[in-house]
């Protein structure tokens, strides 16, 4: 450990994707959105009114030669991204995102036919080819065909719809992007003025001094106020459409199109949501031990991540590094191997930059390439988590390199599975090490702080986005309907534990994952609730268990979720399944509660 450093170690940890391409003007990018288009007419001439009439060993060299017209497609899109969360003011690389959106879009019009015929099929020929020899590797993505046939509309419909999209919730979804990474704050601390983007200013929630915490987000949100028509008026636009297509393929509510995306029941995410709803308690005793903690006269939002009288330290990039290598290398070799993989081939961008989105993530587009890891290294016990976090995506990745492009990438519900674990790892090693007081102190609230945060505040998120796509099949939302909502899910979470300042109305307009994805951050609850009960599982069987956790992490999508979860015990659909989870979070504040006695 040592002293606060501006740089944290990280600055010259940059990311190499000569394995994708050479640069944005590399001829392979014009060469390969040439040829897209060309197999993907040859496809359509190949298959176009045959689907019904293909034997087994056909429909599989069907998918074959569709995974293989992806696969350079999903490649040079990863690229473009990973270019611009690096430089967001790429002008270049906004011009390719936009030229390879309107490419999969053509691509999805000429291949569309495929599915939409397959979900015709008979549900005996379906189940036909399902159990076939040949269509094995595939056999589950041919049910789900069948089982989603009700909300397929017309081929000429759902092509509209498809072109409709790029200037319509597509070209929303864009302007909240190019508008948000704009924006710069000029903040003064320490007696000087600097310039920050959001995550830099973010970061300050967890000063030392309070003044400096609220001053920072009420700067941070104040942006988002002045910004407010155009805000309001892009989640509307995105709320309306995602209502009218649940209309047009009737869908019983907006949330059941992820669901079902999801291949999960409405009642088995419903019973989610009610569990998690039930220990907001929990949330409250928490903020209220805290407060006592660092007597704070008062607490508001502003202060729930401020750090305890052990956090002005803060963890250099190279020693976070090894702690993560150390603890999976104790887990398990396969986990090790596959991190130590990510830092020694380059694959990894680390350092905060004016111009670099905000957060962090895990890349992977195809089982034939390494995946990549985006972080913004702050140098605290949260961002080694992050690390440990990113990376266990990445080595989920790795896992399921068997599969071939349909199956590869994890169905949302357990996309964290590894993710969560993989910081479980590293936290439990940290607190095992760990004897001083003060110092285990800091470390059990960042973990209860992490998981109120994944899973507490993403349930929070959801309750706000049914009850607004509930509301916008009356009519748009003001401004004032969507901060009123908010602050009463605030209210919710928090309870009287912690106050509310005026700006935090604003925060719904900040979190990205509503706009480009409703429903999705669920799965975050999903997933970290999942592993707390998996965690548990394994310090009960020991490395007995870890062979049947890297099984269910190989699968990637070539299973139902619950089939999946199965292969480790788990019972996704029961209530009783997700209080096990909550059992373990008081157990931490129990540890929390009786060494700050």
């Amino acid at each position: 450990m040592k002293k606060q450093n501006e740089s944290y170690g990280a600055e010259s940890i940059h990311w190499n994707l000569k394995d994708l391409f050479s640069g944005l003007k590399d001829p392979k990018i014009k060469k390969i959105m040439t040829e897209s288009i060309k197999n993907a007419t040859a496809f359509e001439k190949s298959y176009k009114g045959k689907i019904k009439t293909l034997t087994s060993a056909q429909l599989t060299k069907a998918f074959q030669k569709m995974e293989a017209l992806l696969t350079p497609l999903y490649k040079l899109s990863q690229y473009s991204h990973l270019v611009y969360s690096t430089d967001t003011s790429n002008d270049d690389a906004k011009r390719l995102m936009v030229q390879i959106d309107e490419l999969e879009s053509k691509i999805s019009n000429i291949t569309m036919f495929f599915h939409l015929e397959l979900a015709k099929l008979s549900k005996a020929a379906i189940e036909n080819h399902a159990k076939s020899k040949e269509c094995k590797n595939y056999s589950y993505s041919i049910r789900r065909t069948l089982e989603t046939a009700q909300y397929n509309l017309t081929e000429p419909e759902e092509r509209i719809i498809n072109l409709k999209n790029l200037t319509g919730v597509n070209a929303f979804k864009q302007l909240y992007s190019d508008l948000t990474n704009t924006f710069e704050y000029e903040f003064e601390i320490d007696g000087k003025k600097k310039r920050m983007n959001g995550s830099e200013l973010r970061a300050l929630r967890q000063h030392p001094d309070k003044n400096v915490r609220r001053r920072a987000m009420k700067s941070f949100y104040e942006r988002y106020d002045e910004n407010s028509l155009t805000i309001t008026h892009i989640f509307n636009q995105v709320l309306k459409n995602l209502e009218i297509e649940r209309d047009l393929r009737g869908y019983k509510r907006a949330i059941s199109i992820k669901n079902i995306g999801n291949d999960l029941p409405d009642a088995a995410v419903d019973a989610l949501h009610q569990v998690t709803n039930e220990s907001y308690k929990l949330v409250h005793r928490y903020y209220a031990l805290k407060k006592k903690i660092l007597k704070l006269p008062d607490m508001t939002l502003a202060d729930i991540y401020a750090p305890m009288p052990t956090g002005s330290e803060t963890i250099l990039y190279k020693e976070a590094k090894e702690i993560v290598l150390e603890g999976f290398g104790k887990f398990d070799k396969e986990f090790y191997n596959g991190a130590k993989l990510m830092f020694d081939q380059n694959r990894i961008d680390a350092p905060v930059g004016a111009k670099k989105r905000g957060g962090a993530y895990c890349s992977s587009s195809t089982p034939d390439l390494k995946p990549y890891v985006m972080l913004n290294y702050l140098g605290r016990d949260r961002d080694v988590a992050t690390m440990a976090h990113e990376l266990g995506h990445a080595i989920h990745a790795i896992l399921s390199e068997k599969q071939t492009l349909f199956n590869y990438h994890s169905i949302l519900p357990l996309a964290e599975t590894a993710s969560v674990f993989s910081e479980m790892i590293i936290t439990d090693m940290l607190l095992k090490t760990r004897t001083d007081k003060l110092s285990k102190q800091a470390l059990l609230t960042t973990k209860l702080e992490d998981i109120f945060a994944t899973s507490h505040r993403q349930n929070m998120f959801s309750n706000f986005e049914q009850e607004t796509h509930g509301r916008i099949g009356n009519g748009i939302l003001t401004t004032e309907d969507y901060c009123g909502i908010y602050q009463a899910s605030l209210k919710q979470m928090f309870g009287t534990s912690v106050k509310q300042p005026d700006e935090y109305k604003w925060e719904w307009s900040t979190i990205p994952h509503m706009i480009e994805s409703p429903f999705y951050v669920y799965a975050y609850n999903f997933g970290n609730l999942l592993v707390m009960a998996l965690y548990q599982q394994y310090s009960e069987e020991g490395q007995s268990f870890v062979p049947k956790l890297k099984q269910m992490l190989a699968a990637g999508s070539s299973m139902r979720p619950i089939e999946i979860a199965a292969i480790v015990g788990a019972d996704i659909t029961s209530a009783k399944f997700w209080r096990k989870s909550l059992a373990y979070i008081e157990s931490l504040l129990m540890q929390l509660e009786e060494i700050s006695a």
